[in-house]
């Protein structure tokens, strides 16, 4: 294998573990965050081949012969009429080298492990070649492409998707800086390259029209987020319909029917569920008694209501018809997960909700897609454990425990057949659901998949414009960074500080980039590196969420307009009355 292409420099100066500076040869070009090589050991040994590989982190352009003391501009035109053509002779590029490590070779592939020796002054510094670039960023079987690197075109970009899952990632940026082209790409990559089922939690509609390159829409579900009344606790309830957190009586006779409507309608679900909820209360009020089942005593209470009782659940009735109104069709006794398949890009449809819904939605969904992928891999390891048992002694008693675990597999796979196998949840716009300093459903939920997800096959991928809004717990969980431009300086702290991997230095890149451009760092990459992520609709596919044309649009009118004018001008002059 080829390491390095033709000499650009020669080490001098200050070399450490960590870094070196070369100046570089004149006639040579060198780019801020390109790759360069050098060798570990003296070069007049006569086998030298420990290499180091570094990138380019400062270019300094210096001139010996204008000094810096002379600080006017006619003395630096008498030196440059003085010295003539020899001022371009005496003009140096220095050039500061980050190390990222020392270069292990192994057939197809290259491994970087960490330097330890400094790089002696002397020594050649070679651009590094496409080809050991190639080799270190080597995509196997169960990797995903993303894009080329920035600075080389000619070298893709593969990450691990197995750490990608496992160890979750996170895609952050400004708005229109491409994250969601990012995702697509990610998405069309881990459906189409390796059969994953993904789910994609969409509150802003930028994935309603997804489209796959070369499958389409064959492998993509869009499912309509819809709201399973029968499964939430009067409390949740209480948050779907928007009664205030602080009115505690209201709520407290909410969770008194809630019950009741339960208790005496098990099979009832959706939208006939909440009616007969309504029904209940409207009863109360009417009777001025509330009659409601207690599931701790196991007996029907009664109460008598005053006046102001009767106004307090009034309200609440209220709040039931102005959600039945507003949301009545999103109620379903329908199981969403059930919906979710296999090996496709499920994308879950929560443009209708706002957003304390969607939190409460999301809260449950995740929370239950989680629990059955538990209950599935526990089964599941809980089998091979018993069935090894069996065979060291036969039990009957081990028998009915290995059918029992038997049938809780059968159950998951004939009602959720996705929730069999791994999945990897993608949130858009995740401070929504996990916003700093606030706790409910969705944050405690996500927070749990984060922390225990890759025991139970469970990947998470969080996708934000503002990462200093995000919950900090989440954020840090997630080990791998695709992070695309990004200007606010408290977004910038925000993710350094919950980034392990992304240095100072590689901070100062983000804000420089461009659209579609990213640094990319963590465990599903060998090194970190500086991307141009493949553009999603120019290979093939699709999605929506583009902004608005707003001038096209407003030329759209002004268009309508002047033919109007025109039409109407034509018309007098033909002398033929309209009506308009």
């Amino acid at each position: 294998m080829r390491i390095h292409e033709e000499p650009v420099g020669i080490v001098t100066g200050k070399a450490t573990v960590s870094s070196f500076q070369f100046y570089a040869h004149p006639d040579t070009e060198l780019k801020f965050g390109d790759f360069v090589v050098a060798r570990l050991c003296k070069e007049t040994r006569e086998t030298c081949e420990e290499w180091v590989i570094g990138t380019i982190r400062g270019l300094e352009n210096v001139n010996w012969l204008l000094s810096e003391g002379k600080s006017t501009f006619q003395s630096l035109m008498l030196d440059i009429k003085e010295y003539g053509e020899s001022i371009s002779e005496n003009e140096a590029l220095i050039v500061n080298v980050r190390i990222l490590g020392r270069v292990i070779l192994n057939d197809e592939w290259a491994e970087i492990v960490p330097n330890r020796v400094p790089i002696p002054n002397g020594n050649t510094v070679y651009r590094a070649s496409s080809e050991l670039l190639k080799a270190i960023y080597y995509g196997g079987d169960s990797f995903v492409e993303i894009g080329n690197l920035l600075l080389r075109e000619d070298v893709p970009i593969y990450l691990d998707a197995n750490e990608l899952v496992s160890r979750h990632f996170a895609v952050l940026a400004v708005t229109g800086a491409g994250k969601s082209n990012a995702v697509a790409v990610l998405v069309s990559e881990i459906v189409n390259r390796l059969g994953g089922t993904v789910i994609v939690l969409d509150p802003h509609g930028d994935y309603v029209k997804l489209k796959l390159p070369k499958t389409g829409k064959e492998r993509v579900k869009r499912i309509e987020a819809k709201i399973m009344p029968e499964e939430m606790d009067s409390e949740e309830l209480a948050d779907l319909i928007e009664v205030a957190s602080n009115a505690t009586i209201q709520r407290e006779f909410l969770a008194k029917a809630w019950e009741t409507v339960k208790h005496e309608n098990p099979e009832l679900g959706g939208r006939e569920l909440i009616e007969t909820l309504r029904n209940t209360l409207n009863e109360w009020i009417a009777n001025r008694t509330a009659y409601f089942w207690d599931e701790g005593k196991g007996a029907y209470i009664t109460e008598e209501l005053k006046s102001e009782r009767v106004e307090t659940i009034r309200g609440v009735v209220y709040r039931i018809r102005r959600f039945l109104r507003n949301y009545g069709s999103l109620l379903t006794s329908e199981d969403l997960i059930a919906q979710i398949e296999p090996g496709k890009a499920n994308v879950i449809d929560l443009g209708p909700l706002d957003e304390g819904q969607m939190k409460v939605v999301v809260g449950k969904l995740l929370g239950k897609v989680f629990e059955t992928r538990v209950d599935y891999e526990q089964a599941r390891k809980n089998l091979i454990r018993l069935k090894e048992e069996l065979k060291e002694r036969p039990s009957s008693m081990l028998a009915e425990e290995i059918e029992r675990f038997e049938k809780v597999l059968r159950e998951i796979e004939a009602r959720s057949p996705a929730l069999a196998e791994p999945v990897l949840i993608i949130v858009e716009e995740a401070h929504i659901f996990a916003p700093q300093g606030e706790k409910n459903d969705a944050v405690r939920i996500l927070s749990r998949i984060a922390r225990e997800g890759r025991k139970f096959g469970v990947g998470l991928g969080i996708v934000s414009q503002r990462p200093n809004k995000l919950n900090e717990d989440v954020l840090s969980q997630t080990n791998t960074k695709i992070i695309l431009r990004i200007v606010n300086p408290k977004d910038q702290d925000y993710v350094l500080r919950a980034s392990e991997q992304l240095s100072s230095d590689l901070l100062g890149d983000i804000a420089s980039l461009g659209k579609g451009e990213a640094v990319i760092v963590g465990q599903a990459i060998s090194l970190p590196a500086l991307v141009k992520i493949h553009n999603f609709k120019a290979i093939g596919g699709d999605y929506g969420g583009e902004d608005i044309g707003i001038v096209a649009r407003w030329r759209e009118r002004l268009e309508r307009e002047r033919a109007e004018r025109e039409k109407e001008a034509l018309y007098e002059e033909e002398g033929v009355e309209i009506d308009f």
